[in-house]
């Protein structure tokens, strides 16, 4: 599909159904934020406020279901900031949307998977010939999915569905698909009589890794550049936190009864989500592995291997021949 007729489409659908408080500037200090439900340390501190009271900022906050449509709403204006997984930013870096990486949320590792029903006959990915799968297109599981399908040798012959998180596993239990590949609240309900075939961190032990970010529109980051230091510093605190004080996690923990308050999760349920991603620490936002080093770092890479899947998807048009010009390390300094 094309991505500019995809574009306008879906950003028609996310904002008739959303208001919003229009552009943020550094005078009127409000910034519009767009998020999903994935769990993550951060999202304690969305819910107790953090963010507004390290910055001052009024914090609009928006939830989304994909990332095509927090794009759209990007593209549009009405985001200044927003999490995007690795392979939404490689179309709307491709699209030329001025946007810039500036964080890593999480290395996906174990959080996404394809999960299959236990009563679907599949134990190996042979078994998926003639199976009905649901993914959200243009996701990092949609990559991560088409990427195994090909290796495995069965992608002309597995029907794959667009489907968001939420769809696909009201489609499970209706037993309209046999699988899905997705993350979150909505894999959670996919545990409940399915198995995972397959996660995200071994389809990157074959070759293709993904990740989850947040990006800004660059105009915003410019005129705002002290609050961009100190929202970047708010999650390096939950993440360290996360790491180093375990007993401020548990599943009886303050922390996690915010994020399941916000999510309508169960607190078991938010712990172990919690403990399926890897969460990059500051140095490793700056190396080589993820921000830092131009073309050559993780996270540029990254976005060319996506897009290159994506032009062969037809999803795109076009591959650029380097990315690093979508990815900033200016706004880790505060938090050094």
């Amino acid at each position: 599909m094309n991505f500019a007729r995809n574009l306008a489409a879906v950003g028609a659908m996310a904002l008739s159904a959303l208001s919003f408080a229009g552009p943020a500037s550094a005078e009127q200090k409000i910034v519009d934020v767009a998020y999903q439900l994935t769990t993550s340390p951060w999202i304690a501190r969305l819910a107790d406020g953090a963010f507004e009271t390290e910055t001052g900022y009024t914090i609009n906050w928006h939830q989304f279901n994909t990332g095509a449509e927090i794009i759209s709403a990007m593209a549009s204006g009405s985001i200044d900031l927003s999490v995007l997984g690795s392979s939404p930013l490689a179309v709307a870096s491709t699209a030329g949307l001025d946007i810039k990486l500036f964080w890593v949320l999480e290395d996906i590792a174990s959080a996404e998977a394809l999960y299959v029903r236990n009563d679907s006959g599949i134990s190996s990915p042979q078994d998926l010939v003639g199976k009905r799968l649901a993914v959200p297109f243009a996701s990092t599981s949609h990559y991560q999915l088409m990427y195994a399908l090909k290796k495995w040798g069965v992608d002309d012959q597995v029907t794959v569905l667009n489907l968001d998180p939420n769809k696909a596993a009201a489609a499970w239990e209706r037993k309209d698909i046999d699988g899905a590949f997705i993350w979150g609240a909505a894999m959670a309900r996919l545990k409940r009589n399915g198995t995972p075939l397959v996660t995200a961190g071994q389809i990157c032990e074959m070759g293709r890794c993904t990740f989850e970010g947040m990006a800004v529109s660059t105009e915003f980051a410019r005129d705002n550049a002290e609050f961009m230091q100190q929202f970047t510093s708010v999650i390096d605190q939950a993440n360290r936190d996360y790491r180093n004080n375990p007993a401020a996690w548990a599943i009886d923990s303050a922390n996690i009864k915010l994020i399941s308050d916000l999510f309508g999760a169960d607190a078991s349920t938010v712990t172990e989500d919690l403990s399926q991603y890897k969460y990059p620490s500051l140095k490793e936002q700056a190396s080589c592995a993820w921000l830092g080093c131009g073309a050559e770092g993780g996270a540029a890479k990254t976005l060319r291997l996506t897009a290159e899947f994506l032009k062969s998807q037809g999803r795109i048009d076009k591959v650029l021949d380097d990315y690093s010009g979508f990815v900033a390390d200016d706004y880790l300094a505060a938090s050094r």
